[in-house]
């Protein structure tokens, strides 16, 4: 087992971490990378849950995507002193996740949301589920919500017709339609397998991989960036790892906006179109329509907030399998 000082670095005390439990068992270069925008009020608890889970040695970058906060003053403040990379303007998530990363000599690059949280010992598992499997590109961690509970974007199976019946009509959970029909979110977090995505909110990528396909698509502003740099990692053939024993609580913080399910939806419409075109775009489009259409009646009561967010995400789908979009929405590379 690896020791803090065998593990130790010659980089600058600034950037360095205090050493964690002797129980960390590798000394894989990391870096921490943080796309800071509008995270004032999460990004020093996601920082303190660096602080406490990264190996020795460890260097974190925070990158100020043009925030119209004190983003920047409160990373600058922090113990860990990371490194600030600032954007100038806006580059989008996937933008700033390749800013961060930019010349990094790491062997592995940790992309995380500033309103995420890593639960102790989640990057020692994704570490030693990295180096025990040289074909992995990128492992996850079981995202789940501030009560407990997993969330259904941790990771899943590619967007196509078939994986929008599996999810939204929840025909992926019946026994005899799981392979077929398999949800393009996972049905059960709970179990370790071999997704076909798994959710940039906090992804371990190996810097190898990730340099082999020049990292994130930056004309995907965002949502779908992850989806994306998953599919092209596989196209190199690089597997994808879902570890659901490390845990990432996801706050959802106020960089997103009032907006954010329709949004998602636009950019989850037009990545079907890019690769399976616009009929199995407007076909799928249609099934998500009829599954949020039932789901945000059967939560009306019992979760008023998610019904309304699942109405809108409705609409939007039906708008899109019935009409052509013309002002841009359905592009995942439009910018708000």
């Amino acid at each position: 087992m690896a020791t803090s000082t065998n593990c130790a670095t010659s980089r600058s005390p600034k950037t360095e971490l205090p050493a964690p439990p002797p129980y960390y068992p590798s000394c894989m270069r990391l870096e921490f990378v943080v796309v800071a925008y509008n995270s004032s009020g999460e990004l020093t608890g996601c920082l303190d849950s660096i602080q406490v889970d990264a190996p020795p040695g460890s260097k974190v970058v925070v990158v100020d995507n043009a925030s119209p906060d004190d983003s920047a003053t409160i990373a600058g403040s922090h113990p860990l002193q990371p490194r600030l990379a600032a954007s100038g303007k806006n580059l989008g998530f996937g933008g700033g996740c390749n800013l961060g990363a930019r010349g990094s000599d790491a062997e592995a690059v940790f992309f995380l949301n500033p309103d995420a949280r890593l639960k102790p010992g989640a990057t020692a598992l994704l570490v030693t589920a990295l180096e025990a499997d040289a074909s992995l590109g990128v492992v996850a961690p079981r995202v789940i919500d501030p009560t407990g509970e997993s969330r259904a974007a941790s990771a899943g199976a590619e967007p196509s017709l078939r994986s929008s019946m599996g999810h939204f009509l929840a025909l992926g959970r019946i026994p005899g339609m799981r392979l077929l029909l398999r949800p393009v979110y996972l049905a059960d977090g709970r179990v370790r397998t071999r997704p076909d995505w798994v959710s940039g909110a906090a992804m371990l990528v190996r810097k190898s991989a990730y340099d082999e396909i020049g990292g994130f698509d930056e004309r995907i502003f965002m949502y779908m960036e992850d989806v994306d740099l998953c599919r092209r990692l596989r196209e190199k053939g690089w597997a994808i790892g879902y570890e659901p024993d490390a845990v990432v609580e996801h706050v959802m913080g106020h960089s997103q906006s009032t907006d954010q399910a329709i949004r998602w939806y636009w950019a989850y419409h037009a990545y079907i179109a890019a690769h399976r075109g616009p009929l199995h775009a407007r076909a799928a489009s249609l099934v998500a329509a009829v599954g949020l259409s039932i789901r945000a009646v059967a939560y009306r009561r019992m979760r008023p907030v998610n019904s309304a967010r699942m109405a809108r995400s409705a609409r939007a789908a039906l708008r899109l399998a019935i009409f052509r979009p013309t002002d841009g929405s359905a592009n995942g590379a439009t910018r708000p």
